[in-house]
């Protein structure tokens, strides 16, 4: 019984409920909401000039332009190679890539090891070649454990891999592969 009128009392709070919006009209709107911002037509900032506003390059003279003349076999389209390289440098390309499996267990201890081997590989390859533009790149490409496969890449400037590429990088590919074999069995 008691179940019952707690039934019947709670359909009709939710009926006067459901009523009292479904009557809008009825409802008593009369204080006008205003929306305007209280400082809506107020100045935030004070834009003023400043010292600042004119440049102070423009008062100085001008620097005179360099003149040179022309030979009769130079063209000024031209541009001098060899001159290049010493101001800019050679180009440096990859020679070659060499991917490294560290095993699928590999953790900080092995890619320190690894980057032992690295920096000791980089160092004999640079004194037993001197080649100009000697650097690596190095990335993780392991699919599940991101350092069980390290890519290295060797990359000399274009003169040096020309002349000395194939043998700078095989030199520092195997020294790699022979000094981390040796730290890992110094490390386990």
């Amino acid at each position: 019984m008691k179940v019952r009128l707690f039934l019947v009392l709670l359909a009709g709070i939710i009926l006067t409920g459901c009523t009292a919006l479904q009557t809008p009209s009825r409802r008593d709107v009369s204080a006008a909401t205003d929306f305007a911002h209280p400082n809506a037509n107020h100045a935030y900032y004070e834009f003023t000039s400043s010292p600042l506003d004119k440049p102070s390059v423009l008062d100085e003279p001008p620097l005179p332009e360099p003149s040179y003349e022309l030979s009769s076999d130079e063209d000024f389209t031209a541009e001098n190679i060899e001159s290049a390289y010493s101001t800019y440098g050679d180009v440096v390309v990859t020679v070659a890539s060499h991917k490294f499996k560290l095993g699928e267990g590999a953790s900080r201890k092995e890619m320190s090891a690894f980057q032992t081997a690295l920096d000791d590989a980089y160092s004999v390859a640079l004194k037993q070649y001197h080649p100009s533009g000697f650097t690596y790149a190095m990335s993780s490409v392991g699919a599940v454990n991101p350092l069980s496969d390290i890519e290295v890449a060797c990359k000399l400037s274009e003169r040096s891999a020309n002349q000395i590429g194939q043998a700078t990088c095989s030199s520092f590919f195997s020294t790699i592969s022979r000094r981390y074999a040796q730290l890992i069995k110094g490390v386990r």
